[in-house]
């Protein structure tokens, strides 16, 4: 940790506390300054670097101790200090004393003039065995070159953990990052093998993550790894100007996710070991309002991707997703690939009627499904992610919107035999949330509970006592508390029990 007789003689200067008098006893009012400086120091590891050095005006006690912090982070400066940010890393990393560092983050505008400061930092990281390495480097109007890692990153046999941010990586032939187990790269560009070559040079690397990388060409991601388990590409681009690909071949892999505001052609070559994945696909709207083979590609492009997913037992997607699944011309959509193995779904959704077609066609197509999330849209949030195109009166010519789940002739599967939970998280009481509840209720054979969680942020019981706080509230309306009855009144099975829940909660597989 630190030298312990340097530290006790630089850190031992003892503050004059103010002092107090309780009867005949005097008491010290700086409990604080009092701590072992071991204490002193883990409580400065929650500061950043720039409020740590601040602790030093407070007395001779404080004044050195920063010098001896294990995390140093350099939040990114604003406004005037952008120019300073360089020099005061620089200045900080030469006074410090500490043998050993755990986490090292710099946040800044990079330049390429400041490439040989940033060297300096790595060394110097490198020279303390860090375990977590963060370069989060900024462009000012995306003009910068990235910045190119010195041969000395990859031999840090500490690393755990690296993050890099418009960074360039040149694997050397023979590297090896024995300890890394997490890897996050954001806007970068690979070039030929090299994501594939630095990847394999982490032996037991469990997590990667990558973000708005190859924006502008194809990106391959193969990870023969065995340790690898977890994967996420986001992509947020403002356009993309021309349509890329992302293939990704990783057989061991189990969690993977896709957040995408512009979705490319995703092709699975191999998650044949994959237990959850997440498609968060949104913003659509002005592409696949242009024209229906629009909609048509995009259709496509997630079939083939399901597909590619068939053996995944944990699904969550977007309202997107749900809204280009089933063509809009097919009234009973069968997915190429069923998803069978499929036991938990969670969808993202407002329930109109260009999502409805797309929750019918999952619930088809997943026989085995054992519990599924409803997470509705918050107060606030993006309505309508697309337009639809085309015609859906295939889906609602013989009844209205608010009455499609009771014209669905064609048998489910998984409710009739499988479901036996289902949760909803941000319940409005809405009438098109009311009749798929009901809908589910009645068919669900085998549903053990309904968890409906609500705005009552005390309230947790059966729906009886729900609709009863409902009706003694002065604020709900007289239409919410009619909905809450007709729930409650709508037929299911015998051993199936209504929950409403007001705690706060985060739906998670």
């Amino acid at each position: 940790m630190v030298e312990e007789g340097k530290q006790e003689g630089a850190c031992r200067d003892s503050c004059r506390p103010l002092k107090f008098r309780i009867g005949d006893r005097e008491e010290s009012c700086d409990r604080i300054s009092e701590l072992p400086d071991a204490l002193l120091l883990h409580i400065l590891s929650f500061l950043s670097v720039d409020d740590a050095v601040l602790t030093s005006l407070l007395c001779r006690r404080w004044r050195n101790l920063w010098r001896w912090m294990d995390c140093l982070d350099f939040p990114m400066p604003c406004g005037n200090l952008k120019r300073n940010s360089v020099h005061f890393i620089g200045k900080a990393l030469a006074l410090h004393e500490g043998l050993k560092i755990k986490r090292f983050c710099a946040r800044f505008y990079y330049n390429s003039k400041y490439s040989s400061n940033v060297d300096s930092w790595v060394h110097f990281a490198a020279a303390r065995n860090v375990e977590k390495l963060v370069l989060d480097l900024f462009s000012v109007e995306n003009v910068a070159q990235p910045y190119v890692l010195p041969s000395c990153l990859y031999t840090f046999g500490s690393l755990r953990e690296l993050e890099l941010n418009l960074c360039h990586l040149r694997p050397l032939p023979s590297f090896c990052l024995p300890s890394l187990k997490k890897l996050v790269i954001a806007n970068s560009v690979f070039v030929g093998e090299t994501l594939r070559d630095f990847i394999s040079g982490c032996p037991v690397i469990e997590e990667l993550v990558l973000v708005n990388c190859n924006q502008a060409r194809d990106l391959e991601v193969v990870v023969l790894n065995q340790n690898l388990k977890r994967m996420k590409i986001v992509e947020y681009p403002d356009e993309l100007e021309e349509a890329t690909e992302v293939k990704i071949y990783a057989p061991h892999l189990l969690q993977l996710e896709l957040h995408s505001g512009e979705p490319r052609s995703y092709q699975i070559k191999d998650v044949s070991s994959i237990v959850f994945a997440c498609l968060e696909i949104r913003g659509m709207t002005t592409c696949l309002s242009i024209n229906s083979s629009s909609q048509k590609n995009y259709h496509q492009m997630l079939e083939s991707l399901m597909a590619g997913l068939h053996e995944v037992r944990a699904l969550s997607l977007s309202s997107w997703c749900l809204q280009v699944l089933p063509p809009h011309d097919v009234v009973h959509h069968c997915l190429p690939t069923p998803l069978h193995h499929l036991k938990h779904l969670k969808v993202d959704v407002r329930l109109d009627k260009d999502e409805l077609p797309g929750i019918a066609c999952l619930l088809r197509n997943s026989p085995n499904l054992e519990r599924l999330t409803i997470q509705l849209f918050r107060q606030g949030h993006m309505d309508r992610e697309v337009e639809a195109v085309g015609n859906l009166s295939a889906c609602f010519s013989d009844c209205g919107e608010e009455n499609f789940w009771n014209c669905q002739s064609v048998p489910f599967f998984c409710l009739k035999h499988n479901l036996k939970k289902v949760v909803v998280e941000n319940f409005k009481g809405e009438d098109i949330e009311i009749s798929l509840l009901k809908f589910l209720l009645k068919n669900a054979c085998v549903l053990e509970d309904m968890l409906v969680y609500v705005p009552a942020r005390f309230f947790i019981g059966p729906a009886e006592a729900y609709l009863e706080y409902c009706s003694e509230d002065g604020r709900a309306t007289k239409k919410y508390v009619n909905n809450i009855r007709r729930l409650l009144l709508s037929p299911r099975s015998s051993h199936a029990e209504i929950l409403f829940s007001g705690r706060h909660t985060i739906c998670s597989f």
